[in-house]
């Protein structure tokens, strides 16, 4: 089975939640940034780093509300079962520039227009159980 990390960029405005959704490369889809560990990175840090190269924004990584999601990756060789762990990224930084701004676009949604959007049950899955956490992430967002 393929494993990927994933990261669920989000900020508070006005309490309500936001969500930062980019489009897959070939613009079909609405999903979060994700991809496969590199060298011996931890969950966080490939969480953040995924974050910064597909959506250009930089934040914190909040491992203890990892997620997972099985879905299905289609590859040259035919469809593979996928596990990916998705982590909150409390927002810090949004970055004009970034490598895949040329591959991807980026858009802040509500968590209903996100349910609407999504490009998938894999991304609903996601939506779902990171809508499990927003009392808990909302208690950390307002002790900043």
């Amino acid at each position: 089975m393929l494993r990927q990390i994933g990261a669920i960029p989000f900020v508070f405005r006005e309490n309500q939640p936001l969500v930062l959704m980019i489009t897959s490369r070939t613009h079909e889809r609405w999903i979060f940034p994700k991809g496969a560990l590199e060298g011996d990175e931890t969950p966080g840090e490939a969480a953040g780093r995924e974050a910064f190269e597909e959506a250009g924004i930089k934040g914190a990584t909040l491992s203890d509300f990892s997620h997972d999601v099985q879905t299905i990756k289609n590859k040259g060789d035919g469809p593979q079962d996928l596990l990916v762990t998705y982590l909150p990224l409390q927002f810090e930084e949004q970055f004009d520039d970034w490598p895949e701004k040329k591959r991807r676009d980026r858009h802040w949604v509500t968590l209903d227009e996100a349910r609407r959007i999504a490009g998938g049950p894999d991304i609903l899955e996601a939506l779902e159980g990171f809508s499990k956490l927003i009392p808990k992430l909302q208690s950390i967002d307002s002790s900043k």
